[in-house]
């Protein structure tokens, strides 16, 4: 096999492994509690559409004009919540870290996650490389990861 061979099987292995994990499903397919948990939370929401992931149902949808993200547990629970935020809203500790991490690096996007009551930052930085990077809260770095 040549190099590009072997390089085309490993993407379609990882795309095939990658699409396996998540599933989108149509409405009707989640669970009644899911969805009544999700409408008492969100009564305001638009563009609605879910994914099953794993054991858990993870619903994309609109406030407004911002984007934002439910993970819900089979039980109806909460599991997890994200929004897009504007990057003047990145905690100054946050922002001056990546400047001084990244020099040649744009912030592409910001999102504000809450995870059982934790609050994680997740920054996509444009430029060389091009990343995904993780905070605390309180600015301390959790992870980078390639985009």
């Amino acid at each position: 096999m040549n190099y590009k061979s072997t390089i085309l099987a490993a993407l379609l292995l990882v795309g095939g492994i990658a699409s396996s994990s998540a599933q989108d499903i149509d409405q009707k397919d989640v669970p009644s509690v899911i969805k009544s948990a999700f409408n008492k939370a969100y009564p305001k929401a638009t563009d609605v559409d879910w994914e099953k992931k794993g054991a858990n149902y993870e619903v994309d949808f609109n406030l407004g004009k911002v984007d934002h993200k439910a993970t819900y547990a089979a039980s109806g629970k909460a599991v997890s919540f994200e929004k897009d935020i504007p990057n003047a809203q990145l905690p100054a500790v946050i922002a001056k870290n990546i400047k001084a991490k990244y020099p040649k690096g744009r912030i592409d996007d910001v999102d504000w996650i809450n995870t059982a009551g934790k609050i994680t930052y997740k920054i996509d930085i444009e430029g060389t490389p091009d990343v995904n990077v993780w905070y605390d809260a309180g600015g301390k770095f959790i992870k980078a990861v390639a985009d």
